[in-house]
């Protein structure tokens, strides 16, 4: 039986990518969780954003659930998981969900790479590849002749969809996808993301002038606890109504199931890791639902790869500058990697110059 022998936390404060910031200058971190055991090192992630909360992570990890896994076994990554939660559950969903994300990705990585197995294959995985998205380069800020330029390149290079963000001018975004539609023909789906910036009746009205361009769904149109103005959207709208990725935990989509949304999109790092994000696919295969998750490519093809309810997976590779194996496309569709774990490496350059704690 391995035990786990260490484990190491930093922080990383990486530049976003400029065509989907919504200002000059975006930094994203990433609370970084190395676990060592049997000569194998385990590393998982956490993403929160340009707020410099890192390092308030980081030290509920260093302080109090790090210390607890020296001498458990490598195999008992679900009673970890079970264990940190129950620990820290008088905390609500917030940072701790994302500490204990991190802690799981590490040591679904770590299992992985001692059995000498692709992450993807100790989930159970079904396919080789999955098809993708573009995202990344449609933001808010962008004109509209680079919008569509942008969205063109993901066109020409055989993607099934790109994503557009909208919201901040809702006046304006209607026109804006129209012209991506006129560039792109009909056969590239395209999706729109509103970041929960609408209200119930601003997003009936942007919905029904987006319908015209024939969209594939509508992402984030409210904010993400109103259950109720998702269930009219998808009532009164055609496309399908998309969310979750601020979800901290399964128990969260539940009530999104029955008719609030047809697409679920929980992101890895956020929801508790990938015990966690497997629960999420599994209620939308039960329940009939689209699985996209949000965001984290490289983490995310292999859970796109083991469940029947995938989607579409989201092609955002803001992580590939800064990690030695990007991820590989082949006709459009998200190549799953081959080797031990997961495959994400920070590069030694990423890590001195982007680390901050």
């Amino acid at each position: 039986m391995h035990t786990i022998e260490s484990f190491e936390t930093y922080v990383l404060r990486i530049p976003f990518t400029p065509s989907s910031a919504d200002y000059d200058g975006a930094m994203h971190e990433l609370m970084v969780v190395e676990v060592a055991a049997a000569g194998e090192t385990g590393l998982g992630y956490c993403f929160i954003t340009d707020v410099t909360a890192g390092a308030s992570v980081k030290r509920l990890v260093d302080d109090l659930l790090g210390p607890r896994l020296i001498g458990q076994s490598v195999r008992d990554v679900e009673r970890i998981f079970t264990d940190n939660t129950a620990l820290t559950h008088r905390m609500g969903e917030g940072h701790n969900r994302f500490a204990i994300a991190a802690i799981d990705i590490a040591l679904w990585d770590l299992r992985s790479r001692i059995d000498g197995l692709p992450l993807a294959k100790a989930l159970g995985q079904l396919v080789d590849s999955v098809p993708v998205y573009g995202s990344g380069k449609a933001g808010n800020r962008l004109s509209t002749d680079d919008l569509v330029r942008l969205s063109a390149g993901y066109a020409e290079e055989g993607l099934a969809g790109v994503k557009i963000r909208v919201g901040l001018e809702p006046t304006e975004d209607h026109r804006r996808v129209a012209a991506v539609r006129a560039e792109v023909g009909d056969d590239l789906l395209i999706m729109c993301d509103a970041n929960e910036r609408l209200d119930l009746p601003g997003a009936l009205h942007l919905g029904r002038r987006l319908a015209e361009s024939d969209i594939y769904w509508f992402e984030e149109p409210v904010a993400r606890h109103d259950i109720r103005a998702h269930e009219i959207l998808g009532e009164r709208l055609p496309m399908a109504i998309t969310g979750g990725e601020h979800h901290c935990a399964a128990a969260e989509f539940v009530p999104y199931t029955h008719s609030a949304l047809q697409i679920l999109q929980p992101n890895a790092c956020m929801v508790g890791g990938i015990t966690e994000i497997m629960r999420v696919a599994r209620l939308a295969e039960l329940h009939g639902l689209g699985f996209a998750p949000h965001l984290m490519t490289e983490l995310h093809v292999h859970v796109a790869a083991a469940t029947t309810s995938s989607s579409y997976l989201e092609y955002f590779p803001f992580l590939e500058p800064f990690i030695t194996e990007p991820l590989k496309l082949d006709g459009g569709r998200a190549v799953v990697p081959t080797g031990p774990g997961h495959g994400i490496r920070f590069t030694p350059d990423a890590i001195e110059r982007w680390r901050t704690h």
